[in-house]
């Protein structure tokens, strides 16, 4: 039988099928059956785009990382000024909702794996990457004369991932005291007082897209 010509979409939609799988059943105890029901497809349709369960799961952590540096990091290089860097980022960094299944999939990826090597070296490696790209920004924003560092900038891009990681759980909870508005503004006051800079608020104007969910 000849491969549909849509084979990316079709990937896609099973990615998206495994990231609602997982995010209900968790990683541990997934199967196959159960993204192929997600998705709405026999099994053989799954095993016929992706070789394994494992690798499937893989690409569903590579959506992450797409949307949490990749997209994240493109967004903030397409801004020049590091008062709008670190706005943009933060706005990036929060799960949009309590239905925001990528991101409660990687809480289950954490949590339900929490002695597996390979699972806990991918969440590592995305916290690092995360902590660089703040590095980064707080570095532009004092080179530019706008941020004057009350602590080293390891330390100040790493509490600013933390607390995202932290308040991101309490959004997914459906949690009515942290929501995703209320996660950004504690966040940005954290980063106005780590930088001594005013001006790191959630409305700027430059920092914020129109699809960005804190607005």
């Amino acid at each position: 039988m000849a491969r549909p010509k849509n084979q990316t979409a079709r990937r896609a939609q099973l990615v998206a099928a495994a990231t609602r799988a997982v995010s209900k059943h968790g990683p541990a105890r997934v199967r196959v059956a159960d993204i192929a029901d997600a998705a709405g497809v026999a099994r053989g349709s799954v095993h016929y785009y992706f070789q394994d369960l494992d690798e499937l799961l893989r690409q569903v952590y590579k959506e992450a990382v797409d949307r949490f540096f990749t997209r994240r990091m493109a967004r903030v290089s397409a801004l020049s000024d590091a008062r709008d860097k670190l706005v943009a980022s933060a706005h990036c960094g929060l799960p949009h909702g309590p239905d925001d299944e990528l991101v409660r999939t990687l809480y289950r990826f954490s949590s339900d794996l929490p002695d597996d090597p390979v699972q806990q070296a991918h969440i590592e490696g995305l916290t690092d990457r995360q902590v660089v790209l703040y590095m980064g920004i707080l570095e532009v924003g004092v080179a530019q004369g706008h941020f004057r560092l009350s602590e080293p900038a390891l330390d100040i891009a790493t509490n600013l991932v933390g607390l995202e990681d932290a308040y991101g759980l309490h959004i997914i909870a459906s949690s009515s005291v942290i929501t995703n508005r209320r996660a950004l503004d504690l966040i940005l006051g954290y980063a106005r007082t780590a930088t001594g800079c005013a001006d790191l608020t959630p409305d700027r104007p430059t920092a914020v897209t129109p699809e960005d969910p804190a607005q």
